[in-house]
């Protein structure tokens, strides 16, 4: 999947009408993503996503103890936005992940996740 496609989707699933904003959201929740994976799993899943991603996103090398909660209050700090609408945009952006890369890989991602992430894989 090329980079305006996955930022197109992320937008559709999310209600975002603005390009920028979609895009930013795809960024930002990637990179708390990589920040909460091993360096390996982070470095494994940009590797199967567009390449623009990996100028636009910097993440924590160490893996971060971020609980689902913690991960939509920082989405939502970042984009200045609502819990419950970070929750939407986590969702929609999950939603996109799904399609962008191999089963394989989106198993690895949810094993290195805690159980209550469910809600926002859903």
């Amino acid at each position: 999947m090329k980079f305006e496609e996955f930022v197109r989707r992320v937008g559709e699933r999310a209600g975002i009408a603005d390009r920028f904003e979609a895009e930013r959201t795809a960024v930002v929740v990637l990179e708390l993503l990589c920040d909460r994976l091993t360096e390996k799993e982070a470095h494994d899943l940009l590797s199967q996503l567009p390449a623009l991603f990996n100028e636009l996103v910097a993440y924590t090398p160490a893996q971060l103890p971020i609980t689902a909660d913690e991960f939509v209050d920082r989405v939502a700090g970042s984009l200045r936005i609502s819990p419950s609408e970070a929750r939407t945009r986590i969702r929609a952006f999950f939603t996109t992940l799904r399609e962008a890369v191999t089963r394989g890989e989106l198993q690895d991602v949810v094993e290195l996740l805690d159980p209550e992430y469910a809600d926002l894989l859903a």
